[in-house]
């Protein structure tokens, strides 16, 4: 296929302050996106497609300061991205989502956490199997969960650093082509999304000291593999070190990602298991000159 795409987008943003400790903010954006595609294979009987999709985005939101160091906030936004396959079939339309967010976020000297509650209502939802590249398309999901953050110190050398997301993702409506026929998806959770991510980290950084050391760890939930209906794989962690030293001008990186060896899988669609990175040592040096 040879294609073309155009884009544009006008968008407005401001903010107000009600009082001194409350922020109203509103905004909206309106994209046009046009995409011409004309197969290059003669042999194909049909012609050149051409199709164009207006999406208008509003968004809303407040933020109240509880106190200096503590705030409370509530967003509201529609937002978009152009569907997979878009250049052979331009006639497809974006995928859609209403977001809704509220949460309180505290940041007192080198202590700082958030904590929010979240939720997307997705429309023309797509499934998508990387593997063969097939997709479909039409449907409708509700992904809703909860977000924490967390960096505190834990000496007055080492901090510890937390970002973990915990996510029930199922699909409202969608019907796909199985093997056998049509496969209707309503209740399920959705392809490729995992129950929970996590990453930690603890990093020892003596003051006045040219070198610092950091262990991490990321964990991942039980996951949906794309095209099993109802399956759930069961979850995995890895454990990662690394160390910084600098000697004069030059930094000096090394270090060990999945210490343990774990085997795990990074994708699986369609019985298909593509299988994550084994035990990979690294070593970078950068020089400022």
């Amino acid at each position: 296929m040879d294609a073309r795409q155009l884009s544009g987008a006008v968008f407005l943003q401001s903010h107000l302050d009600l009082t001194a400790s409350l922020r109203a903010d509103i905004g909206a954006r309106y994209d046009e996106l046009n995409t011409r595609s004309t197969p290059t294979d003669p042999n194909l009987q049909s012609g050149s497609a051409t199709a164009s999709h207006g999406v208008f985005s509003p968004k809303i939101g407040s933020l109240l300061k509880l106190a200096p160091w503590l705030g409370a906030y509530v967003n509201v936004s529609r937002g978009f991205r152009s569907t997979d396959g878009i250049i052979s079939d331009p006639a497809l339309a974006p995928i859609t989502a209403w977001a809704y967010e509220s949460g309180l976020k505290l940041d007192r000297e080198r202590f700082s956490a958030s904590a929010d509650v979240f939720q997307m209502d997705v429309s023309n939802e797509q499934t998508f199997n990387p593997f063969n590249g097939n997709s479909s398309n039409g449907g409708s999901s509700r992904r809703r969960g909860l977000e924490l953050e967390l960096r505190a110190p834990v000496t007055t050398t080492g901090a510890l650093t937390a970002d973990w997301t915990f996510l029930d993702a199922r699909y409202r409506s969608l019907t796909v082509e199985g093997e056998t026929g049509p496969v209707t998806l309503d209740g399920v959770r959705v392809y490729n999304t995992a129950s929970y991510v996590g990453a930690a980290a603890y990093t020892l950084a003596p003051i006045d000291a040219k070198w610092r050391v950091r262990v991490a760890g990321n964990w991942v939930g039980k996951y949906a593999p794309f095209d099993e209906p109802g399956v759930l794989l069961g979850g995995y962690g890895l454990m990662h070190l690394s160390g910084t030293a600098r000697l004069g001008s030059v930094e000096l990186d090394i270090g060990v990602r999945n210490l343990l060896d774990r085997a795990y899988p990074e994708l699986v669609a369609g019985h298909i298991v593509s299988p994550g990175q084994p035990r990979a040592l690294f070593f970078t040096m950068r020089s400022s000159l």
